[in-house]
């Protein structure tokens, strides 16, 4: 049976965010927010999500907050959305950001009409580029200076899936 379900994120999630993001062990993502900070982001989802900007949600596993995950829309291409997510060190390796990369998928191209979502990570994050891959996402190839953490610039694999892709797989 499948544990992972995904919400709407809460503002009430905003602690909960703050640990995982805040771990030391958590280094693909430089992000290191105050609870009033991820407070103030997590009170803009609505209208993140009323302009089309962006469509975040938070990662249950087992009845427990295990991470986050969402779908940034291009502006420029709005049939293009990028999927982001982080999860917790303790629920690391149990499928939970594979299971949860399906699930928003199903949105993006469902009720979003997306026409190409992608995954955009630094090449040694082995844990998403598992995700990726298990998610039936290709490699397109290597983006130079693509990311920006921890005060440099890093390359990034760039991995995407088109519509037609999902809808051949039988998933929708």
């Amino acid at each position: 049976m499948n544990k992972t379900t995904i919400r709407f994120q809460q503002v009430g999630d905003a602690e909960r965010f703050c640990e995982i993001l805040n771990n030391d062990n958590f280094i693909y993502f430089s992000i290191r927010p105050s609870i009033e900070e991820e407070r103030k982001y997590l009170s803009q989802n609505l209208k993140s999500r009323k302009k089309n900007f962006e469509y975040n949600y938070t990662i249950i596993y087992d009845k427990k907050i295990a991470g986050a995950i969402g779908i940034k829309i291009n502006q420029h291409s709005t049939h293009i959305g990028e999927i982001g997510y982080f999860i917790d060190e303790n629920f690391w390796n149990k499928g939970i950001a594979s299971n949860a990369v399906k699930l928003i998928e199903k949105i993006g191209f469902n009720e979003l009409n997306l026409e190409r979502i992608e995954i955009v990570m630094m090449p040694e994050n082995k844990g998403s580029i598992r995700v990726a891959e298990k998610c039936n996402y290709k490699r397109e190839g290597l983006l130079a200076g693509r990311i920006y953490n921890n005060g440099k610039y890093h390359d990034a694999y760039m991995y995407a899936k088109l519509k037609n892709e999902y809808s051949q797989a039988g998933i929708n």
